[in-house]
């Protein structure tokens, strides 16, 4: 599903170059759920881009799907994007001037299914989720996490092979967080593949496999690193 190989980003500071990912290596299988942790600043959210097709790498090689994104034009990168990744994000990035239900049609836009299909696709969801009695509210009226679960809905009406979780429960109370995690879980089980990308080590145990992001690498866990972090 995922392969990097020697990924390397950098930023511009000064005229000089600055390191973020100085060669990183991942591979996920379909169907996996692996966590990325990492200290602020360690280049998670940069990770997580590029693994997005939001941005390019200055060096190295990823694979998604078996199509070599670092080789693919911006058009190109966002066809990919759009049928196989769904984003989930702390600050959930709803539309606040749409219904819940037309945040979640959104990605459905240039879809060619019928508009008959994309309704019962959204409804399925919101049923899903639990919110289809707020289809008609707008962002503003809902909770954190009814406007997660509404994000996590929005995330999976393309049906994507890709899940990518940046923080999903940063924001969020503790019971709200464990009714998202449940969530997850349930799309897990159904089969997608989940990457998040967090800093709480109760949110990376509800993965089969947990990374650390350290001096622009990943490692994988361990109770040294655990500790680190």
């Amino acid at each position: 599903m995922i392969e990097l190989r020697e990924a390397k980003k950098w930023f511009r500071s000064g005229g000089e170059k600055v390191p973020v990912l100085r060669g990183v290596n991942l591979r996920v299988e379909q169907g996996e759920y692996v966590a990325i942790m990492g200290k602020s600043g360690s280049g998670k959210s940069t990770l997580l881009n590029l693994l997005g097709t939001l941005d390019t790498l200055d060096g190295g090689e990823y694979e998604l799907a078996g199509k070599a994104v670092h080789k693919m034009s911006k058009r190109k990168r966002a066809a990919l994007r759009n049928k196989e990744i769904g984003f989930v994000f702390q600050h959930f990035h709803l539309i606040p001037n749409l219904s819940v239900y037309h945040n979640v049609m959104l990605p459905l836009t240039y879809s060619k299914r019928r508009w008959r299909k994309k309704r019962e696709r959204v409804m399925n969801l919101l049923e899903q989720v639990g919110l289809a009695n707020k289809k008609r509210q707008k962002p503003s009226r809902l909770s954190g996490g009814e406007k997660q679960r509404v994000a996590i809905a929005r995330a999976l009406v393309n049906e994507p092979g890709l899940i990518l979780a940046d923080e999903p429960t940063g924001s969020l109370d503790e019971e709200t967080t464990e009714s998202v995690l449940h969530l997850l879980d349930r799309v897990h089980k159904d089969g997608a593949t989940i990457l998040v990308i967090t800093h709480d080590m109760e949110v990376a145990k509800r993965a089969e496999r947990i990374l650390f992001l350290k001096n622009g690498v990943l490692e994988e866990w361990s109770d040294e690193a655990a500790y680190r972090v």
